[in-house]
């Protein structure tokens, strides 16, 4: 089932694991397709007939169908709940995006190790780091590889390019970071790296790394509310994390958006899609949705008779209840957020009253 992994398995498609389901090698049965962490499944909707499967015949691309509908609920319920939690709350933290670390500099720095880069810390809960891409400021022109890890093992590594003398810019397919500790993004060069800086140090906000006490805070780098970073350099690896941070950004600039993950606020480890009550209404809001988009594809095929299998009227209301349910739920959930989820929101103050910025 190809869903998004946060989501894997939380709505089944039939528990009726049966043979005469697989239509072939276009549309072959899987035993995934029976399980539902919810113990919600697609085929058991209200109004659809008791023999909806067995109905369509082998030629009809159910499954596909199927995960397509899930896919795009899901997608369109992480927008949806989002516009109906902003109507009582708002956000915490301002998006970034934009670099880390400056690209002035005026001279090399002495060899401080076999790795060189910069740690990032964070633990605000639904929190995200959307890594775009590198800036390096090397002596030397050629490759460079880039490794990022996080506080036990590589997770990703990259080619980029260096220039001497110049900054220079390696764009890489974005890739989603949790801030749910650390992180480090280290690379080794036969070079010097250029003394460029973390930050500006200016308007009474200075460059601070305490994780035992998190200096999250506005500045005019923006970043400074989601994270702390640091340069390091070190020449073992297993001892990162006894690396001392400074203000020098190494050489090294990171590129991206810190921004709040509404989908990683929903599901997580820890959902529990049958005993909590906000993680329940959230599978019903899917399956109702995952409904509504199945109705439409299948109105729209040529391949089903909707005679034989379900009157046209009949679909149209099931869109209809579908997605009256799904309102309910949404709605249900954004009234009933439960702010320990996430630290990116907080409750809209009373009317004619703003919150106050403090410095953290």
């Amino acid at each position: 089932m190809s869903v998004p992994i946060c989501f894997d398995q939380i709505i089944g498609f039939t528990r009726k694991s049966d043979a005469c389901f697989d239509n072939g090698a276009n549309d072959p049965w899987d035993d995934d397709y029976a399980v539902s962490l919810s113990g919600l499944y697609l085929d058991e909707l209200p109004g659809l007939p008791d023999r909806f499967i067995a109905s369509l015949g082998g030629k009809y691309d159910l499954w596909e169908k199927m995960t397509n509908a899930l896919e795009n609920a899901i997608g369109t319920f992480k927008i949806d709940v989002l516009g109906e939690i902003l109507k009582y709350m708002e956000p915490v933290r301002r998006r970034y995006r934009g670099d880390i670390g400056n690209k002035s500099f005026t001279n090399t720095v002495a060899n401080c190790g076999t790795y060189k880069g910069l740690r990032m810390y964070s633990d605000i809960i639904g929190g995200t780091y959307i890594l775009r891409g590198f800036w390096i400021i090397l002596n030397v022109t050629g490759p460079v590889t880039v490794e990022i890890y996080d506080a036990y093992d590589l997770l990703y590594t990259y080619i980029i390019n260096s220039i001497a003398g110049k900054p220079v810019y390696t764009a890489i397919t974005p890739i989603e970071l949790p801030l749910q500790g650390d992180y480090y993004f280290l690379y080794t060069t036969t070079g010097l790296h250029y003394n460029n800086k973390l930050g500006c140090n200016c308007g009474g906000v200075k460059w601070c790394f305490d994780i035992e006490h998190p200096c999250y805070q506005p500045s005019r780098d923006g970043y400074t509310e989601w994270s702390m970073i640091g340069g390091v350099c070190g020449d073992n690896l297993i001892e990162r994390e006894d690396w001392s941070t400074s203000r020098e950004a190494r050489g090294l600039i990171l590129h991206g958006d810190f921004t709040c993950d509404v989908l990683g606020t929903f599901c997580s480890d820890h959902s529990d899609w049958t005993g909590n009550e906000i993680d329940f209404a959230i599978a019903n809001a899917i399956w109702y949705k995952a409904g509504e988009y199945l109705a439409t594809y299948i109105m729209d095929t040529e391949e089903v008779s909707r005679k034989n299998l379900l009157g046209t009227e009949q679909w149209i209301a099931n869109k209809v209840f579908y997605n009256a349910r799904y309102q309910t739920m949404v709605q249900f959930i954004a009234e009933n957020f439960e702010t320990d989820r996430n630290e990116c929101f907080r409750c809209k103050p009373p009317m004619g009253y703003k919150h106050r910025v403090q410095m953290l």
